[in-house]
């Protein structure tokens, strides 16, 4: 009765798409966190440079922490250009005073924000995963959407019993049952059913 056109997700992809979402979990909060120790650390070099430069370390400060604010909440994808922007302007300062300081002769504490400059930017770039990106922005949907389905599937829950189902739209129709409960994946399959 039911086409094969409809694949259900092993356990095993599963239990990766669980523990995946778990690492980016982590994985959030670290860049969170990043992104506003960076932005305090980099506000922190330009105060103490000068006297004129303590109201830009302060601008620097408050930027940073509201973009970490946002950045944490997962709102959307404004939030996510914050984050990478706070980490570029971060990061630029860190790694030009860095460089200043080790030609300065301040050799220790110029690596370190040399260093933490380059981190800014690893950082930055590991927003840009794809699957990263489609967990910020769409959540536990978006994940899997990203890891398990092909390019002509799309990831959908079964209406009776929620198993998560890698479907091909065009290719349904009212007879396809889930694989698991064996109910019809249409809604409307199941009210002709029950007018039989």
């Amino acid at each position: 009765m039911a086409k094969t056109d409809v694949s259900a997700p092993t356990q095993m992809t599963m239990d990766g798409l669980r523990t995946m979402e778990e690492q980016l979990r982590r994985a959030h909060r670290q860049q969170s966190l990043f992104i506003a120790l960076n932005g305090f650390t980099s506000a922190w070099v330009l105060g103490s440079m000068h006297e004129m430069m303590v109201f830009l370390g302060y601008a620097f400060a408050t930027f940073h922490a509201v973009a970490a604010l946002l950045f944490s909440r997962r709102a959307n994808v404004i939030a996510m250009r914050m984050g990478q922007l706070s980490y570029i302007l971060s990061s630029t300062v860190l790694f030009l005073f860095g460089a200043l300081w080790v030609s300065s002769g301040i050799f220790l504490d110029g690596i370190l924000l040399l260093i933490l400059g380059v981190f800014g930017v690893i950082r930055t770039r590991r927003i840009e995963d794809p699957r990263y990106r489609s967990w910020y922005t769409s959540g536990s949907t978006g994940l899997a959407q990203s890891m398990l389905a092909r390019s002509n599937e799309v990831i959908a829950s079964c209406p009776s019993c929620t198993s998560l189902l890698a479907i091909v739209v065009e290719q349904m129709t009212i007879n396809d049952i889930c694989p698991h409960c064996g109910q019809p994946l249409v809604p409307s399959a199941r009210n002709e059913l029950e007018q039989e």
